[in-house]
């Protein structure tokens, strides 16, 4: 190594607190395939070295603000020599710079090399090579062979030190012709050993200027299934992570989009009636991750299937001595909800079932015209084959009651009226069935209708706090029995 007087004053600086550039070098590599090996290294020396050069960064990136560079990333690196690695790290302005290998020949344990070529001090990379060797025996529980340089090997794998300007060291980490050394050397378990061996000879020769990076906080995640126009998506919302900086997106189990920023994920490439999974992970500078709260599931809405046809049939009956109009329909595919249209306008919009019963503004003797559209989620219709017309009945008081219980029977209450949109709907003495009600406008429009299963009392609550205040009518029948009566709104 070329190191001047200059250069050692800034070695001893790198001691120090700005000792933060780690360049680790896994030996070695194959060529431009798996087949193309020019130093006929074993594929476990070839494999462990950066495999454990990888969990060294990881350790090091999750808790520390050093800056950690690698000369190879992939196991076919096209092959690098050792002057390439040593001027890679040069350019990195690297303060530590290690070579890792695997040994063989039959022996067994570790070793490290350091280089003194060329080098008017040699103390900093005596010290680091000592720690890294200490380490590894100590972490990987093996023989301490020994912590020495070699000269005879400058022209080969030492010409990484030779050259470079960083205080460095080469960690032979174990034999892959001894079976035993092999054996540690091919486990993942050990190489997490290693790593942390190599961890923390660096936080100690580096004089534990190891500072933490926070760790993304907790968050919460939402999932909601939509249409845009006729396409299906899912919509993920999350709350923010603290000291996070990106997120990652898993769908199904698999990283799907990775380091997004904000909050928001819209997957768009779904198919309608699927069932999808996702979480999300947080992720700081140093890659620290936290996930979601837990995996959601849901199904894509259909968006592109238009309601299928369905048919219409009306009847004109009594509720009471009231007349009305019965109007009944096959369920349409697809549909989510009806529209009613009584007479060219809509009457009552987003009813949901197969029936309306129409009881106000009916007058005996008057025909009425309806036809219903069917409408999906995206809101495309679909409408009935046509309409229909029925002429209205007398329900006068001489018509016989089929009711066991007559219509002065039926007891209604509507409280608080006035009132502010809310309010409570009791029922008592009405026939076992359901019971609907339906509110008005002072037009005849209907703003509002449902159907409840009654046991013979039936108390609901209602909300119209969404409609302008002003004067409403709400219609309640039962099987054949009616209750009428107008709700003020303030």
């Amino acid at each position: 190594m070329k190191k001047t007087a200059f250069i050692f004053g800034l070695l001893l600086c790198s001691l120090g607190i700005n000792a933060q550039i780690v360049v680790l070098d896994p030996g070695h590599g194959y060529g431009t395939s798996t087949s193309d090996n020019p130093d006929g290294r074993t594929a476990t020396e070839i494999e462990t070295a950066l495999a454990v050069a990888q969990k060294t960064k990881a350790l090091i990136d999750n808790s520390c603000t050093w800056t950690v560079h690698l000369t190879r990333t992939t196991n076919v690196n096209g092959w690098i020599s050792v002057n390439q690695r040593a001027t890679m790290s040069n350019n990195w302005n690297a303060d530590r710079l290690l070579s890792i290998h695997c040994n063989a020949g039959g022996g067994t344990g570790t070793e490290t090399f350091y280089c003194t070529a060329d080098d008017t001090n040699t103390a900093p990379d005596i010290a680091f090579a000592q720690k890294i060797q200490a380490d590894m025996v100590t972490h990987g529980s093996w023989t301490n062979r020994r912590c020495v340089e070699d000269n005879s090997f400058l022209a080969y794998h030492l010409g990484v030190l030779r050259y470079s300007s960083a205080t460095a060291c080469l960690n032979e980490i174990g034999f892959v012709d001894t079976t035993s050394d092999a054996a540690k050397l091919n486990s993942n378990t050990w190489r997490d050993s290693f790593a942390l061996a190599y961890f923390n000879a660096f936080k100690s020769n580096l004089n534990l200027t190891c500072s933490a990076v926070a760790a993304p906080g907790t968050f919460s995640l939402t999932l909601t299934p939509e249409c845009s126009g006729t396409s299906t998506q899912n919509r993920l919302n999350w709350t923010a992570s603290s000291n996070a900086t990106g997120y990652d997106i898993y769908r199904n189990g698999a990283l799907y989009a990775s380091n997004i920023t904000g909050t928001q994920y819209i997957n768009t490439l779904v198919t309608g009636g699927t069932t999808y999974t996702y979480y999300v992970i947080a992720k700081n500078s140093s890659g620290t991750r936290t996930n979601s709260n837990g995996t959601l599931s849901a199904s894509t809405l259909v968006c592109n299937a238009t309601p299928g046809s369905f048919t219409i049939s009306a009847t004109a009956t009594c509720s009471g001595t009231q007349s009305a109009i019965n109007v009944t329909w096959t369920t349409s595919s697809n549909a989510t909800s009806y529209d009613i249209y009584r007479n060219g306008n809509l009457y009552a919009p987003d009813v949901t079932g197969n029936s309306f019963l129409n009881t106000y503004l009916i007058t005996a003797g008057t025909s009425y015209s309806y036809y219903i559209k069917a409408k999906n989620a995206n809101g495309s219709v679909n409408n009935s084959n046509g309409t229909i017309s029925r002429t209205a009945i007398s329900c006068g008081s001489g018509r016989a009651a089929t009711s066991p219980i007559g219509k002065s029977e039926l007891d209604v209450k509507i409280y608080p009226n006035p009132n502010n949109g809310q309010f409570t709907i009791t029922v008592d003495k009405a026939s076992a069935g359901d019971v609907q009600y339906a509110i008005y406008d002072i037009t005849g429009k209907v703003i509002e209708s449902k159907s409840i299963e009654s046991d013979g009392r039936l108390e609901t609550a209602v909300d119209i706090s969404r409609l302008p205040s002003g004067t409403y009518i709400i219609n309640v029948t039962t099987e054949n029995q009616e209750f009428t009566k107008k709700i003020i709104k303030n």
